[in-house]
């Protein structure tokens, strides 16, 4: 780099300058809560819509087990009002398959859900999800996980609640949990099929 001198970093140029001060689509949930801290609240929406059932997850690869989540964020829907997320993440150890490749399994595999399971790119993390249900006028969500992931989910939603996105009640709900020594949907896992 010709501006770099030894020692230093170079200085920015105008382009770079405008290019950091701008809100980067890669902010983390702990920068936007700083945000929040800084004077920065959700956007004021007219909630019109009443429970939105969410599963937000890797599905990677999809499972039986699955199923029985997604059956159970079905039944525990409000008037059938629920969505399926699957997360962007693929990495060649967890997350052999790209979310396009995933999402298509999904829905040949759970066709009773598969106008739920939603493929967006703006859907990267939890939060994005959350946020784009308080924008869409959501009252109340309902997170249904597996047994392990409930409390995780339950701490991260609620820590946000107020400061990226705005429910009046935020209830994490378990799937049931997993049995690893069992024969059955309970025993299947992603880590078992991978």
């Amino acid at each position: 780099n010709k501006r770099q001198r030894q020692g230093q970093d170079p200085r920015q140029s105008e382009k770079e300058k405008r290019i950091s001060t701008t809100t980067s689509a890669e902010t983390s949930p702990e920068q936007e809560a700083g945000q929040q801290d800084a004077g920065i609240a959700p956007p004021q929406v007219e909630k019109t819509r009443g429970t939105l059932t969410i599963a937000f997850g890797r599905f990677n690869p999809p499972t039986t087990g699955h199923g029985k989540l997604l059956d159970t964020v079905a039944s525990s829907s409000d008037e059938d009002d629920y969505m399926i997320i699957p997360s962007r993440t693929q990495d060649k150890k967890k997350n052999p398959l790209d979310t396009d490749t995933k999402v298509s399994v999904m829905k040949k595999m759970f066709p009773k859900h598969s106008e739920k399971i939603v493929n967006d790119p703006s859907n990267r993390t939890i939060f994005d999800v959350l946020s784009r249900a308080h924008n869409d006028g959501y009252t109340n969500v309902r997170i249904v996980g597996g047994g392990d992931r409930v409390k995780e989910f339950d701490k991260l939603a609620n820590d946000y609640n107020g400061k990226l996105y705005q429910f009046d009640n935020l209830e994490v709900m378990s799937a049931g949990d997993r049995d690893p020594d069992s024969d059955d949907v309970t025993g299947m896992s992603a880590s078992k099929q991978r």
